[in-house]
């Protein structure tokens, strides 16, 4: 078998019936272009860039963004066999028009996985204001992945259950 490169850039680009993010619609249940670029190191270094267009940032103070674009690094790799790790930081970018007092959704996150063969638990932590929600640093998402191949059957099962906890002052008025 011939060895893996040492440098690897690929892309991906989708049409999806309607963009969810950690169970929230992006688009008003409406559909969705998305794409990425990505770039791996054999060392296990990698970065990207990933872009959707989305509706729920906008209102009546001349504040508007049609357009959510990712950058994001990390390294990732193995060990004791069949466990693997993920460490990265990712900002998600919504280049746009904002009122002059709007807080602004761009968002600053880190995170952390450990995986088992087919079992991933995920943390993310965001660093600041989280999706223009003012004084939400500490915000934290954790996530629990499966991805199980029935390979005979050309099917992969995957399941996905996640929780967000919102932090701050701020955040209290998404309680009500």
């Amino acid at each position: 078998a011939a060895d893996a490169p040492e440098h690897t850039v690929t892309s991906n680009i989708g049409l999806v019936s309607n963009y969810l993010y950690r169970g929230i619609s992006q688009t008003g249940g409406k559909p969705a272009l998305q794409g990425g670029f990505d770039y791996a190191h054999a060392s296990g270094f990698y970065a990207g860039l990933w872009g959707s267009n989305i509706s729920w940032i906008g209102n009546a103070t001349a504040t508007s963004s049609s357009l959510e674009l990712d950058t994001y690094a990390g390294f990732k790799g193995g060990f004791a066999g069949d466990f693997s790790y993920d460490v990265g930081y990712l900002r998600y970018n919504y280049p746009g028009v904002y009122a002059p007092a709007a807080i602004k959704a761009d968002t600053d996150e880190i995170y952390g996985a450990l995986g088992w063969k087919w079992v991933t638990l995920k943390y993310s932590h965001s660093l600041g204001d989280t999706f223009g929600v003012d004084d939400a640093g500490g915000t934290s998402y954790v996530e629990l992945n499966a991805s199980y191949s029935l390979a005979d059957a050309g099917v992969t099962l995957g399941a996905h259950y996640g929780t967000q906890t919102f932090k701050g002052t701020s955040a209290d008025a998404l309680e009500a």
